[in-house]
C-alpha cells in the first residue's frame, strides 16, 4: 500500500509539473517579442546550435546563389550523423545555480488532443532536485520551451520517438493480423475460381475487399513496403476501426512534427528557424517518418484520400514545411536509406538498440525520393480532375465523394506548385529534383551479345532501360481529343475508333454515377501505374473511348514492335469486361497470335471473349512447327509493328511522340533484333508484299531509312 501511494503521490506531481508547464508555455507565447533577431543570436551562439555543417551564415535567406547545406543524401547513413549529437539528447547536464548533475529526463510521450501535449511539456524541462529549479532542457537559461535551437530538436526528437514506439507497434500488430488474414484466404482459395476461368465476375464470390492504402504497381520502382505500408492495410469491419485509431494518432503526430520544424518564412520567424540545430535532419531520417509518408503516397485510391483526409491534410502541411528550410527539403528530394531493421529513434539515441540498413553490393540501399512519389501522386490527381467534371452534379453519394476528392486533388497539386516554388528560390533544379535515379531491373536476361549489367564500368544495356523506363513515364498517360467535330454539326466523329458506332448510340446514354466514380477512379490510378512499354491515350470528352499502344516484350517474336489497341468501356462497366480491338494487322492480313486475330478480335477470357481456362498447355519451342510459326511471326512484325509506323503520315498522329520516343531511345537494340531474325529468316532482307512476283524489299533497310525520318521529325519539333 505504501509503493502504491507513493506512487500515486507522483504521479499527481507529475501532472501537477506538466500544468504549470502548459500554463508559463501559453502565457510566454501571449508576450509580444521585445528582443531583435539579433540579439537573440548572439544569445545563442553555441556553436552546437547554429551548426549547419556550412560556414555561410552571412546571409542566411535561401536564394539560388546559396548551396543547400549536406543532407541525409550524401556522406554517411544517419545514425553515423547523428552519434556526436547524442550528448543533447540524453546526456547529463549541470545545474546553473547550483552544479548539481541533472540527468535528460526520459519518458513516454503520448499523442493527445491538446497540442503540444503535457507529456511532451515535462520531457523538455528538467528540474534540479537540490535547488528546486526548473530549467529548459536545451540551454538551462529558462522554462519556455521556444527559446532556443537546442530544445526545438529535443521536441523534435521526444515526438518522432513517441510516433516511432506507436508506428512500430502497430506495424507489428498489423503484420500479425496480415498473417491472420491470409491464412483464413488460403482456406478459401480453392473456390475462388469458377469453371469461366479468369473472366469478369459480378457475384459475391468473386469480390474482395481493397486494401487499404494499396500501392501502384510500376515494376521499376525499388524499395520495400510498396502498397499499404503497415498499418495502412486493414480490411473488415476491426481492421477498419483500428486503422481509422491508428490515423487519428498519426494525424496528431505528423501535426507536432510540423509545429516544431523550421519556419525560415513565418511571419514571426524566431533564430531556431533561421538557423536549426544540425541534428534535424538525421533525426527524420532515422525516424519511421520516412516510412509512413511514402506508404501515404504511394497510395493510388482516390476513395481511400477522401476517407482519411484529415491524415492526407496534415502530410501536406508537412511537406509544405519540409521545403521551407535547407536543412529539411533533403527529406523530400533525397533518395531515401532503406532500414533492414529498426528500434526506432529513442530508443537507438538511448543505446538501447540498433538500426541496420539494407544494402545492395555492400553499399547502403537508397529507396526513391518521396518526392518522386508524390509527383507522382499529383500526377494521378491530374488525371482523375481531368475525367471528375461530370461526377459533382449526380446529388448523391458518389457525387459527395467526388467533390470531396476535386478539392483534395487540388489541393495536392497546389502542394506540389509551392513545393517546386520553394525548391527554386533555394537555388534547385525542380526538373531534376525528386527524379528516381535508380535504373530499373533489366526486363530479360543476356541476348544478343548485349550485356546485362555484368562485368566493370556502366553497361549500356542498363543505361538505355533506366533511359526508356523515364521517357516512358512522361508519355505514359494522356487526355486528348480522339474525335474530331463532324459535318453540319453531326456531332464527334471517331474515324480511326473501331468503336466509334457504340460512342454514337450510347452519346445520350447516361452511366450508373457508381459505375462512372469507379471508372475515373480506375483511370486515375492508371495514370501513374503503367509499366514501361504501355501507353495510353482517353478521350478528353467521352472517359469511356480509350486508345492504347503496347510495345511487344523481349525474348519474344514481337520484341522492339509497336502494337495498337482501341478499348471501349460499356455502359455497365465494371459488371461487364471492357470491349477491346487491335489494330495493328496489316489492314486486315496478319494474324499476330492465335488470341489476336487478323480482323483485330483480341479473344482473352479476361473479356469474356473466350471460355477457356487459362493455364493450360505448354509450347514446345523446339518444335517445327512453332520455330517457322514464331519466323513468320518476327517478319510482319518487323514490316508492320516498325517499319510502318515510322512513315511520315504518323508524325504527327496520336502516337507521334511514343514512336520518336521508342524508336530514339531502343533503335539500336532494335535494329540487332532485326540482324539476329534474318540469319533464320532471310525474307526480312527481302520481303515481297504483294507475292514472289514482286520486287523484294529490304526491311533492315526500311528500319534505317525510318530511324533516319524520326530524327527528322525530331529536328522539326525544336
Amino acid at each position: 500500500m505504501e509503493v502504491i501511494l507513493a506512487r500515486i503521490r507522483e504521479q499527481e506531481a507529475s501532472e501537477a509539473l506538466a500544468r504549470q508547464l502548459q500554463e508559463e508555455w501559453n502565457a510566454a507565447d501571449e508576450q509580444p517579442r521585445s528582443r531583435d533577431l539579433s540579439n537573440e543570436a548572439e544569445g545563442h551562439s553555441d556553436a552546437s546550435i547554429i551548426d549547419l555543417e556550412s560556414s555561410d551564415h552571412e546571409n542566411h535567406k535561401p536564394g539560388p546563389s546559396r548551396h543547400r547545406p549536406p543532407t541525409p543524401e550524401t556522406g554517411e547513413p544517419p545514425d553515423s550523423r547523428l552519434a556526436d549529437s547524442r550528448d543533447l539528447f540524453t546526456g547529463d547536464k549541470t545545474c546553473p545555480s547550483c552544479s548539481s548533475s541533472l540527468p535528460s529526463p526520459r519518458g513516454f510521450m503520448t499523442f493527445s488532443a491538446t497540442s503540444p501535449p503535457p507529456s511532451l511539456i515535462t520531457l523538455l524541462h528538467v528540474p534540479c532536485k537540490k535547488c528546486k529549479k526548473n530549467h529548459c532542457r536545451g540551454c538551462l537559461a529558462c522554462t519556455v520551451a521556444t527559446c532556443c535551437a537546442n530544445v526545438r530538436a529535443i521536441a523534435l526528437f521526444q515526438i518522432l520517438g513517441g510516433f516511432d514506439r506507436e508506428y512500430l507497434s502497430e506495424k507489428e500488430s498489423s503484420d500479425v493480423r496480415a498473417r491472420e488474414a491470409a491464412a483464413r484466404n488460403a482456406k478459401l482459395a480453392s473456390s475462388s475460381v469458377g469453371p469461366g476461368g479468369t473472366g469478369y465476375g459480378t457475384g459475391a464470390r468473386t469480390a474482395q475487399p481493397v486494401p487499404r492504402g494499396g500501392g501502384r504497381g510500376r515494376g521499376r520502382a525499388k524499395g520495400k513496403g510498396k502498397g499499404s505500408g503497415h498499418g495502412l492495410s486493414d480490411v473488415g469491419e476491426t481492421g477498419e476501426g483500428l486503422a481509422a485509431h491508428w490515423d487519428a494518432v498519426f494525424v496528431r503526430a505528423l501535426e507536432n512534427i510540423t509545429a516544431f520544424l523550421p519556419a525560415p518564412y513565418a511571419d514571426a520567424a524566431q533564430v531556431y528557424d533561421l538557423l536549426p540545430h544540425a541534428a534535424v535532419p538525421h533525426m527524420l531520417a532515422l525516424s519511421q517518418l520516412p516510412e509512413l509518408l511514402g506508404a501515404l503516397l504511394r497510395n493510388d485510391s482516390v476513395a481511400d484520400w477522401v476517407a482519411r483526409g484529415e491524415i492526407y491534410y496534415a502530410m501536406l502541411a508537412l511537406l509544405r514545411r519540409l521545403a521551407d528550410c535547407e536543412l529539411t527539403v533533403g527529406m523530400l528530394v533525397d533518395r531515401q536509406w532503406e532500414k533492414r531493421k529498426t528500434c526506432g529513434l529513442e530508443t537507438w539515441m538511448w543505446e538501447d538498440g540498433e538500426v541496420e540498413w539494407e544494402e545492395n553490393g555492400g553499399a547502403p540501399a537508397r529507396a526513391p525520393p518521396l518526392f518522386a512519389h508524390f509527383r507522382k501522386l499529383t500526377r494521378q490527381c491530374e488525371a482523375f480532375l481531368a475525367g471528375a467534371s461530370q461526377l459533382m452534379d449526380d446529388g448523391d453519394d458518389d457525387g459527395d465523394v467526388a467533390i470531396k476528392a476535386t478539392s483534395l486533388c487540388g489541393d495536392m497539386i497546389a502542394a506540389r506548385e509551392n513545393i517546386e516554388r520553394a525548391m527554386k528560390i533555394l537555388g534547385m533544379d525542380v526538373k531534376e529534383s525528386g527524379d528516381d535515379p535508380s535504373p530499373p531491373a533489366p526486363s530479360s536476361p543476356q541476348k544478343n551479345g548485349k550485356r546485362r549489367g555484368k562485368g566493370k564500368g556502366r553497361d549500356p544495356a542498363v543505361d538505355m532501360e533506366r533511359a526508356y523506363s523515364r521517357e516512358c513515364e512522361k508519355l505514359a498517360f494522356k487526355h486528348v481529343m480522339l474525335g474530331r467535330p463532324g459535318a453540319d454539326d453531326t456531332g464527334m466523329r471517331y474515324l480511326h475508333y473501331n468503336y466509334e458506332q457504340m460512342l454514337s448510340q450510347t452519346a445520350s446514354a447516361t452511366r450508373n454515377p457508381k459505375n462512372r466514380f469507379h471508372l475515373v477512379k480506375e483511370l486515375a490510378v492508371m495514370a501513374t501505374s503503367l509499366p514501361p512499354g504501355v501507353w495510353v491515350r482517353v478521350d478528353e470528352v467521352r472517359n469511356d473511348a480509350i486508345k492504347i499502344m503496347i510495345a511487344g516484350p523481349d525474348a519474344t517474336p514481337y520484341e522492339g514492335g509497336l502494337f495498337e489497341f482501341d478499348c471501349f468501356m460499356p455502359l455497365e462497366y465494371p459488371n461487364t469486361p471492357p470491349l477491346v480491338h487491335l489494330r495493328t494487322t496489316g489492314g486486315g492480313t496478319v494474324r499476330f497470335n492465335p488470341n489476336l486475330y487478323s480482323n483485330g478480335k483480341v479473344c482473352l477470357s479476361l473479356l469474356g471473349t473466350w471460355p477457356g481456362q487459362p493455364g493450360f498447355g505448354k509450347v514446345n519451342t523446339k518444335d517445327d512447327r512453332s520455330i517457322e510459326y514464331n519466323k513468320a511471326i518476327c517478319l510482319q512484325t518487323v514490316n508492320w509493328a516498325m517499319v510502318d509506323w515510322m512513315k511520315d503520315n504518323h508524325k504527327d498522329g496520336l502516337w507521334g511522340d511514343v514512336i520518336a520516343s521508342h524508336f530514339r531511345i531502343r533503335g539500336a537494340a532494335i535494329r540487332s533484333t532485326i540482324e539476329s531474325w534474318a540469319k533464320t529468316q532471310p525474307d526480312i532482307r527481302s520481303y515481297h508484299p504483294h507475292g514472289r512476283n514482286s520486287s523484294g524489299v529490304d526491311l533492315l533497310a526500311e528500319y534505317d531509312l525510318g530511324i533516319q525520318r524520326l530524327a527528322e521529325w525530331e529536328k522539326a519539333s525544336e
